[in-house]
């Protein structure tokens, strides 16, 4: 007897039956299904899982089922379907095309969504109830859970190179249009967008440096120019509560010394500066997350919850439909995880492939910070070289997996933040691309204005340092 709660759930037994008998009377027509990939359990009866499951595996050992190979391996399981039921199944089977298949297997595929849905906010409201979990472990798992699901319902990526070719050639018309060798959104540095050819979606993008080096400030100069071009930037910032890291914004943008905005004493230039660019400033389209605390599955769900508010509102400064555009993670290290508490190293490779994973999902680059660790003051501490103390792919903290998932990692490092003297210091800052996947490897020089967190670009080609326009 079926269990009687599941006339209360979606199923629709009536397609899971013809779907059935056609496969029974033809069994090479699984290759055509297969794709779709239905599980047993999508289907609401246990006596059709039972015949699906059969013809699965008959399938896949390379053999072609039928109705009587069906139950005779059937009959190998216990509480086997009868015989009657499979010859009935074969016997009611409807006159079939591919396309109608294909609308068979959409209906039981979605049905069994439904279902799981409902079985996981059953549980989360069951466990909720009993507060058998605290709240952080039950909320990743639910939202995991979640996101499996919804993953399901997208299952087909294999796509016909036709259909690839036509997006090739749709996004060379694009960039012939706009006279732009960029594939990307531009970090605002030409010569960095040389050697990466933007930032490109689905990219992760590493910055890292010790302490102090500026990682932060780099990255909120990137955000500002990514903003400027009306594109939306999503900044989260585990480190420094949003007013701090508004004050970095501001300090950068205005050309406001940092520590005015701390005290509230300005100069007159800039006071003027401050309230001649307050509305251009104040109106980027730049938000900021300050959590402390942060999961893979909050951060998912942060990010494609602000999307989709962004896409319900129309941007008429954007000739592109409005969204989620850029995200940043300050910094990665910092993230948390119910996964692997106790084994930090497996935590950040975890978050750092699963960063990766989201930044395909959604279509679009993340750019995270990232700690190194104490080799470089050690190597400088030692017999090494000087010219030998440069960040390396082996300095990255914790994890060896984020080298590994990382599209582009830049190490940033200024030698002044090892000088005492004031006057021994150059404000000079240099970039260091050690890995990228779509172009060259080497180094950048850039002027740091420390008052500021400013980093400008310099003459690549000039003997002194002469800044350009790019900032």
């Amino acid at each position: 007897m079926e269990d009687s709660s599941l006339k209360i759930l979606p199923s629709n037994p009536d397609i899971e039956a013809a779907l059935l008998g056609c496969l029974l009377n033809d069994g090479k027509l699984y290759g055509d299904v297969e794709g779709f990939g239905l599980l047993p359990e999508d289907f609401s009866q246990e006596r059709h899982a039972a015949v699906f499951r059969t013809i699965k595996a008959i399938f896949e050992s390379q053999r072609t089922p039928d109705t009587l190979t069906v139950i005779n391996e059937l009959s190998k399981i216990p509480n086997p379907p009868e015989s009657s039921f499979v010859f009935d199944l074969a016997k009611n089977a409807p006159i079939y095309s591919i396309e109608t298949l294909e609308q068979y297997c959409e209906i039981i595929l979605e049905k069994s969504l439904h279902r799981s849905l409902i079985e996981i906010c059953s549980n989360a409201i069951d466990n909720s109830t009993q507060q058998r979990s605290n709240f952080d472990e039950l909320s990743d798992k639910t939202t995991n859970e979640l996101i499996a699901l919804g993953n399901r319902k997208h299952t087909n990526s294999v796509l016909p190179f036709k259909t690839l070719m036509g997006d090739l050639l749709e996004r060379i018309k694009e960039q012939s249009s706009k006279n732009s060798s960029l594939l990307g959104i531009s970090s605002g540095y030409s010569r960095l967008d040389a050697m990466s050819s933007g930032l490109k979606p689905g990219d992760m993008i590493i910055i890292a440096g010790r302490p102090g080096m500026g990682k932060t400030g780099f990255a909120i100069n990137i955000a500002l120019s990514i903003a400027k071009q009306n594109l939306n930037v999503l900044f989260f910032s585990l480190e420094m509560p949003a007013q701090q890291i508004l004050n970095r914004f501001v300090s950068i943008e205005c050309s406001i010394n940092s520590k005015s905005l701390l005290n509230a004493k300005f100069d007159t230039d800039e006071i003027t500066r401050l309230w001649g660019n307050f509305d251009a400033t104040a109106n980027l389209p730049i938000f900021i997350d300050e959590s402390s605390s942060l999961t893979i599955p909050e951060l998912r769900s942060k990010a494609k919850k602000l999307d989709a508010e962004l896409r319900k509102t129309p941007n008429p400064n954007k000739t592109t439909p409005n969204k989620l555009d850029c995200i940043f993670i300050d910094y990665l290290q910092l993230m948390d995880s119910n996964v692997f508490k106790e084994d930090k190293v497996r935590q950040v490779e975890y978050n750092s492939k699963n960063i990766k994973k989201l930044a395909k999902d959604l279509g679009i680059p993340i750019i995270a910070m990232a700690q190194l660790n104490r080799k470089i003051e050690e190597r400088r501490g030692g017999k090494m070289e000087i010219s030998s103390n440069k960040p390396m792919l082996s300095d990255l903290k914790d994890s060896g997996s984020i080298e590994q998932d990382a599209d582009m990692v830049m190490f940033i490092h200024r030698e002044d933040a090892y000088k005492k003297k004031e006057e021994e210091k150059n404000n000079e800052a240099e970039i260091f691309v050690e890995k990228n996947r779509h172009g060259p490897t080497g180094s950048i020089r850039f002027r740091f204005v420390p008052h500021y967190m400013k980093f400008l670009q310099l003459d690549a080609t000039a003997d002194s340092y002469e800044q350009t326009n790019e900032s």
